[in-house]
């Protein structure tokens, strides 16, 4: 039978904590750096939920150390408050989104931008009731290929103002001798930003479009 003295047994135990405790040190370094990157990230462009949760699943398993649950819990609620935190500041602010649809506002203007593949002799920009009848129109004439903006000021083709609420909006541009269509890009204002709870890009609620993720906002004003 193999005899420890007393000195073997506390160098062994030495040792065991030591490990432990590195394991430990490692495991809190770990949850730093991960709380550390949410703190920098581009709120809008989050780090995705799944690939934080995918790292520490792994970690969990390859070290078997219980308590990662824990902190993965604490850390997704992190990450949920961090996101909403940060995208509540667009709350007021005008957006640019990909849309057919403008909000009129009571005495103001519809606002927004096309992109022209090339270089045109006539652009225009009608604005149509849900009737899908032409109601107002925004001739824009020459226009060189690029970014294009537009706004409408609510006067309808009879000259009188026309009431706040949604219109459709149509652009249209010669191509030679042909008329073509374009995609239009609406600005409106943000109403309010929500995060799903399992993760994801926020969503944001914005005047008379509705509500898009904040991965197809296109710009912030």
């Amino acid at each position: 039978m193999e005899v420890r003295t007393l000195e073997q047994l506390q160098m062994q135990n030495a040792t065991s904590k030591a490990k432990k405790d590195a394991s430990s040190l490692d495991q809190n370094d770990f949850m730093k750096l991960m709380l550390q990157q949410l703190k920098s990230q581009d709120p809008f462009k989050p780090t995705d939920n799944t690939e934080f949760i995918s790292q520490m699943a792994q970690l969990t398993s390859v070290s078997g150390i219980s308590e990662m649950n824990e902190n993965l819990s604490a850390l997704t609620g992190s990450l949920y408050s961090a996101q909403l935190l940060d995208s509540s500041s667009l709350i007021g602010k005008d957006v640019l989104v990909e849309s057919g649809v403008a909000a009129l506002p009571s005495g103001g203007s519809v606002r927004g931008q096309v992109e022209l593949p090339t270089s045109t002799t006539a652009l225009d920009i009608e604005i149509l009731a849900p009737s899908g009848e032409v109601i107002g129109k925004v001739p824009m004439g020459p226009q060189a290929a690029g970014t294009s903006r537009f706004e409408w000021n609510g006067i309808g083709l009879t000259g009188e103002r026309m009431p706040p609420g949604n219109y459709q909006i149509r652009a249209n541009y010669l191509n030679g001798n042909k008329v073509e269509a374009l995609t239009t890009e609406m600005r409106s204002a943000v109403i309010s930003v929500s995060v799903p709870a399992g993760g994801g890009s926020p969503q944001v609620q914005i005047q008379g479009l509705g509500t898009v993720s904040l991965s197809q906002i296109k710009e912030i004003s």
